[in-house]
């Protein structure tokens, strides 16, 4: 007997959780940053709603302080964002045909959500991953607008009485997104891996810190023999 979607979507709620807990932190450091720049919660609870990209959202923050031209935000933010248009191809195998669900689905892809359905949604049946995946995207998205409003509504109050974790919050995000990469890493991986990271550093110390971001992420997928087709070859 087939599980129910709803046993599905449970299923992806559970496996999200872990991305819960590292979206909570850093939300609420985007919540704080925010509202220190004199954002109102309107405008920061819609950015999280609709931008819904850590990077991006804590240079929106930045960008705003430099006062950077709106056009030029915009730019940098899609920019920063273009290394996702790699990651649909990667898992678009154990994704179910339908444009409109799939451009649901594209919404919630983050880093974090693509490693995990990197290493489960594989194993998932077929008629249960349209509901994991939305179990797992939407309880993350989730996840983030809740911390964004703790931040905003109570991150003062917080970083005031623990001045260390006001301090940390921001590395939150980075510190998850090393995590998840660590976890997805295989064996054929790392020849396109260290490829990856001397093409970053290179275009780095050339002073395109972020463009070097999307040149490592292409490098990568250029350089990366999956396993099967390695098998085949040998």
């Amino acid at each position: 007997m087939h599980k129910s979607q709803l046993s599905y979507f449970i299923q992806g709620i559970r496996a999200a959780v872990p991305t819960m807990l590292g979206y909570l932190p850093a939300s609420v450091a985007f919540g704080v940053g925010g509202s220190s720049l004199g954002l109102s919660p309107f405008e920061l609870l819609l950015i999280s709603f609709l931008v819904y990209a850590g990077s991006g959202q804590f240079l929106i923050l930045a960008s705003l302080q430099l006062g950077t031209p709106l056009v030029t935000m915009v730019f940098l933010v899609a920019l920063i964002n273009v290394r996702h248009l790699l990651y649909g191809p990667i898992i678009e195998r154990y994704i179910p045909p339908g444009l409109k669900t799939r451009l649901a689905k594209a919404f919630y892809l983050t880093d974090e959500v693509f490693a995990v359905c990197y290493l489960k949604l594989k194993d998932i049946a077929p008629e249960g991953k349209t509901a994991w995946h939305f179990g797992l995207g939407i309880f993350a998205w989730l996840s983030w607008l809740t911390g964004t409003a703790i931040g905003i509504f109570a991150g003062e109050s917080i970083t005031r009485s623990f001045p260390l974790l006001g301090q940390t919050l921001g590395f939150s995000l980075t510190a998850m997104f090393v995590a998840v990469t660590l976890l997805t890493i295989q064996g054929p991986m790392v020849r396109a891996l260290l490829l990856a990271a001397l093409s970053s550093v290179i275009v780095a110390a050339l002073g395109w810190s972020t463009v070097a971001i999307l040149v490592g992420a292409a490098v990568a997928c250029i350089f990366y023999i999956p396993q099967s087709q390695q098998v085949q070859h040998g």
